[in-house]
């Protein structure tokens, strides 16, 4: 992959502070893009990353340039106000449009409030985005979009059929990418099972049948830049090389794991499905299909029909849905010591 295409750009990151977010800020440090502007209306999450980075300064003018000196820019805000959003994109040249609400059951009890972040605030950024002339704009998405059973899915469709409207021909070039679940995230399901069995407490799962893609976050972060070297405007990508697990062998294998550590074996209790909850997740839908091509381990999603065998169908239609390709329990387990979500002490 040729990382030339960064070289001098001005690079902003909303909800810059999130899992993916901050994995994308540490890796932009890196290259030689100009500046990395970092949004998000989380105050003490922009003082925790800028510490990750080392930017020590405790006084504003040492601070300030500090932040030049690492070629970053904390800025404090929302993309529901659209003023802050106009802002934040002048003289920029790439939107990673991270910020939304994504636990699905927050996000079912506060509906307005999901509504006007992830349908609203993706509006205001994809406006700001075109008014100051942004080059690219990238609008990360989830799989919960596809034959959406919860209203966290639902807003997420809203901003990609938002998205997904403005023109090949703009100035400003606007694209999606679809994640599954992100292994480690913040309040995603493996962090929460190791924080109950490191406090010795039972787990709980909704259903043995539960089954999610899942990715690291690293592996996030390649596609993200990889997809902003390839688009072109009106694309959703999606990582190929995502795999699937059973939310239930997950648990057993984590039980089985910290055994030994807690001298017991903590209980999986089964509760009962969660409203808008899927047994599986879907990465496109079938009448996307014939609208795919692949392209550096990526689905593209595009306007127009791709020229398919039946042997690509085949494959997509396999990969479409989560219910293939599992990971076994040790395999598991030691993706998790290889991602250093968990250390290899304990393992036979």
């Amino acid at each position: 992959m040729n990382y030339k295409f960064l070289k001098n750009k001005s690079i902003l990151i909303t909800g810059g502070t999130g899992s993916i977010g901050s994995a994308l800020v540490k890796y932009l440090v890196k290259t030689n893009c100009k500046v990395i502007r970092v949004m998000s209306n989380d105050e003490n999450g922009l003082y925790n990353l800028s510490r990750d980075l080392n930017l020590t300064s405790f006084s504003f003018d040492n601070f300030s340039e500090e932040m030049k000196l690492n070629k970053i820019r904390f800025f404090l805000g929302d993309v529901r106000d659209f003023h802050r959003c106009k802002e934040v994109t002048k003289n920029v040249d790439i939107v990673i449009h991270a910020a939304a609400l994504k636990h699905v059951s927050i996000v079912e009890y506060n509906k307005k409030e999901a509504y006007q972040t992830n349908v609203m605030g993706t509006k205001n950024m994809i406006k700001a985005s075109i008014a100051n002339k942004v080059s690219k704009f990238l609008l990360m998405s989830t799989d919960k979009v596809v034959s959406p059973t919860n209203y966290m899915g639902k807003t997420k469709l809203k901003a990609e059929k938002i998205a997904y409207k403005i023109k090949k021909n703009s100035k400003t070039k606007v694209s999606i990418i679809r994640f599954g679940n992100v292994i480690g995230s913040r309040g995603s399901v493996v962090p929460n099972f190791i924080n109950l069995l490191k406090n010795k407490k039972n787990i709980t799962i909704t259903d043995k049948r539960m089954v999610r893609f899942i990715m690291s976050i690293q592996d996030a972060v390649i596609a993200v830049i990889k997809s902003l070297y390839l688009m072109k405007g009106q694309e959703i990508f999606i990582s190929k090389s995502m795999k699937c697990f059973k939310i239930y062998d997950l648990a057993q294998s984590l039980v089985d794991y910290f055994k030994s550590i807690n001298k017991k074996k903590n209980k999986i209790l089964i509760s009962k499905k969660y409203v808008g909850e899927k047994y599986e997740e879907e990465l496109f839908s079938k009448k996307e299909i014939p609208y795919i091509k692949i392209k550096s381990k990526l689905f593209v999603i595009t306007n127009k029909k791709s020229k398919q065998r039946v042997n690509m169908s085949r494959l997509l239609e396999k990969y479409r849905v989560s219910n293939f390709n599992f990971l076994k329990k040790n395999e598991i387990i030691k993706l998790l010591v290889n991602l250093k979500v968990l250390n290899n002490n304990n393992i036979n």
